[in-house]
Formats: structure tokens, sequence, C-alpha cells
């Protein structure tokens, strides 16, 4: 069985699957923003990853866009699923988009910059 296609839950554009490092990430090429599954989550996290400083150097080249962040956003896996928005974690103050159904979540362009700071 294969995934539906996701879609970014800003833009509804498709989001392209990109493998960095082994681990398969899901991108708007539209908005930059960055789709992780739970999985995906753990692996890319550690702050001396070197995974993650080439997928902050991908997610550079999208333009960064004014976004209303006061708009709740659908789960990409789960589209009938309304995401909370959340802070990262205690010392990192990111708002973040969270889905309670897969534990997924979605960041905005710079989000993930932010938060491997």
């Amino acid at each position: 069985m294969t995934d539906p296609q996701l879609r970014c839950p800003r833009s509804s554009f498709p989001l392209t699957r990109l493998r960095i490092g082994g681990i398969d990430t899901d991108v708007c090429e539209d908005c930059g923003g960055l789709w992780l599954d739970r999985i995906e989550r753990s692996r890319l996290e550690n702050p001396s990853s070197v995974f993650g400083d080439a997928l902050v150097a991908h997610l550079g080249q999208f333009p960064q866009t004014l976004l209303d962040h006061s708009t709740r956003l659908s789960c990409p896996r789960h589209p009938e699923v309304v995401m909370l928005r959340r802070r990262f974690s205690p010392s990192i103050p990111v708002e973040i988009d969270e889905c309670p159904e897969c534990g997924g979540i979605w960041l905005d362009a710079d989000e993930f910059a932010q938060i491997r700071r």
C-alpha cells in the first residue's frame, strides 16, 4: 500500500519527498515548509546531526513569506485532524504545529533552522 500524496497544510501544494542521509522528509517547494513524521523528527532533532544541517541549507533556498500563525492547520497525513499549535520545547520557544493523531509536526520555512540553533 502506498501513501496518498501529502499536501502542504498552508498552500495545498503537493509535498515533495526529500531523502537526506537515509531520512525521508516531505518539503513544500511552494512555501519551504517541512513535514516530519515522529521517526524523522527524532533523527533530525539532534543539533550535531550533519543531516539536519543539510536540510537547513536546502530549506534556506525558499523565500520566506508572511504567514498567519493564528490559522489552524490540518495534518498532511490526516487531513480531517486539526493540528495543535505549541512550543517546540520549554527551552526552544519556536511555535510548531503537531498532529494529535500521529505525532508528526509541521514546521514553517524558518522554524527548523530556529530549532537547530
